[in-house]
């Protein structure tokens, strides 16, 4: 079994050398179809592809279009911003007075008032819309065993978190 198995791989590497030598020493051909084309040629064969051939005078003309369309966008753009910029701070002016008219509101906490009756009186001065919401929220996080007794001074720009936080310094 030993010797046939010898004689089997030593048949496989004589092979391998003979179309070795066969591949490496035999003539060289070369495809038949190499075809050498001008400048001309290639340039209607790419153009028939599809593609833009352009000359070194043409790409640089193209290049400066660009960059004069780029400058002429961005000068337009800058006197559209001057514009915009002048609405948005009317817009700011307009949000700040409304801030100044917004609904405050002393909070007094005493001794032995529970979170709900709390969350009641904040949605009946407009400073939360939902109490019930507001009071599951108190409770989910466990803040209803921090509320602090006093006066808290609330507003009605205040999210849940700040009044929460507020309340339970």
């Amino acid at each position: 079994m030993k010797q046939s198995i010898r004689f089997f791989s030593l048949g496989i590497l004589v092979s391998t050398v003979i179309m070795g030598m066969a591949y490496w020493l035999g003539p060289n051909e070369q495809a038949e179809s190499t075809v050498t084309m001008d400048e001309e040629d290639m340039i209607s064969e790419i153009e028939a592809s599809h593609y833009n051939v352009l000359t070194e005078e043409q790409l640089q003309e193209k290049i400066n279009e660009a960059i004069h369309s780029q400058t002429k966008a961005a000068s337009t753009e800058e006197s559209t911003n001057e514009t915009d910029d002048d609405e948005q701070t009317q817009e700011e002016d307009e949000s700040l007075e409304e801030e100044n008219e917004t609904n405050t509101y002393t909070l007094v906490i005493e001794e032995g008032i529970s979170s709900t009756d709390i969350s009641q009186t904040l949605e009946q001065q407009g400073i939360i819309e939902n109490a019930e919401s507001f009071d599951i929220y108190l409770s989910d996080r466990k803040l209803t065993q921090y509320i602090q007794i006093g006066e808290f001074e609330l507003n009605e720009n205040m999210n849940r978190d700040e009044v929460a936080d507020t309340i339970t310094r």
